[in-house]
């Protein structure tokens, strides 16, 4: 007797916390990533970060003590902008045919062993996120885990040889039922398999804005010490350019710094009386002045490939009356148009 009054007892223990089980449940706060504007030819890895918060609720006392833990697992597919589904280092975003190579991450070390995966097929299945809330207390409530993820998009050969075009491109690889998934399992002891456990759609996406862009650079012209000017002293500086491809830019040279220079006359000031030198600045020897191509000046331009280009620029100080010595100086702003 004393044997069938305890089956039937434990017989509505179990009844009781399998109904409540099936109450309980785990949600998740999803966002979209959205990393920041990244250039075509930056030389630097572009990074965002981004949090998911997942809950797990308890609905009474019962389940509380006869299943205190939540075992959440995140699932994560190659995404819509792949090339190959399977292949997931690097995932990728698209616009149209052209793509553009990221990853998420787990941490800050950006490794492969770190990248958020899990989905059968691909080359990071292994790669699930899981964790387990433990309720002990056993009370009604809800636990919650934030997710910290890292996205990485890769400044690498392939974005410097896109073709951006006059306009920026926005990139973006979608997130949905048949690549990414959450499952959570409420157990009472060990650890739950959430293959066994509960789904919930999770999408997202991920999107970065490729920009056009030109970037520019320049030493400085040091002519050659001189203690007459009776003839010319030249000297020559290299001028680096990297712009998107196919990209055509135009690069202007102000009058300079010294008061009543204009881009055809230019004049260095020093000494001590602030005498003035001429000088000119051309993209060949000895020829026009570089200016932005008014009053017989020309400017320097070409057509971006993704990678950097170099030119010369010439400068001369022309035969004239030899000022007081001392150091002469004007300063020139080049800018690159595009």
């Amino acid at each position: 007797m004393r044997a069938r009054s305890w089956l039937f007892i434990c017989g509505i223990l179990l009844a009781l916390a399998c109904g409540q089980a099936r109450a309980d449940a785990c949600s998740v706060a999803q966002t979209n990533i959205v990393f920041p504007s990244v250039s075509s030819i930056t030389t630097s890895d572009a990074y965002v970060n981004a949090n998911f918060k997942v809950t797990c609720t308890w609905t009474s006392v019962l389940a509380g003590l006869l299943f205190p833990n939540a075992t959440v697992c995140l699932y994560l597919g190659g995404g819509s902008g792949n090339s190959n589904a399977n292949v997931t280092i690097p995932r990728q975003m698209a616009n149209g045919s052209k793509r553009i190579n990221y990853n998420l991450y787990t941490d800050t070390s950006y490794s492969a062993a770190k990248v958020w995966g899990g989905w059968a097929g691909t080359d990071t299945s292994a790669n699930v996120i899981s964790f387990t809330l433990t309720k002990s207390d056993n009370v009604i409530g809800s636990l919650s885990q934030n997710v910290n993820l890292y996205g990485k998009l890769n400044a690498d050969a392939n974005l410097s040889a896109m073709d951006v075009g006059p306009d920026n491109l926005n990139f973006s690889s979608s997130f949905g039922g048949g690549n990414v998934l959450m499952r959570y399992m409420f157990f009472l002891t060990g650890t739950g398999n959430c293959l066994l456990g509960t789904s919930i759609a999770m999408p997202f996406e991920v999107s970065a804005s490729l920009i056009n862009d030109c970037t520019i650079n320049i030493g400085n012209l040091a002519f050659p010490n001189s203690s007459l000017l009776s003839g010319a002293v030249r000297t020559t500086t290299s001028l680096s350019t990297r712009c998107s491809l196919n990209t055509a830019y135009k690069i202007t040279f102000s009058a300079g710094s010294t008061p009543g220079n204009s881009m055809a006359a230019r004049r260095m000031t020093g000494g001590p009386t602030n005498e003035l030198v001429a000088y000119r600045i051309s993209n060949s020897l000895d020829g026009a002045s570089l200016g932005d191509g008014s009053g017989g000046t020309v400017f320097m331009g070409g057509t971006g490939t993704g990678a950097t280009q170099n030119q010369t620029v010439f400068g001369l100080v022309p035969s004239q009356t030899t000022p007081s010595p001392g150091d002469y100086k004007d300063t020139v702003v080049a800018t690159v148009w595009f």
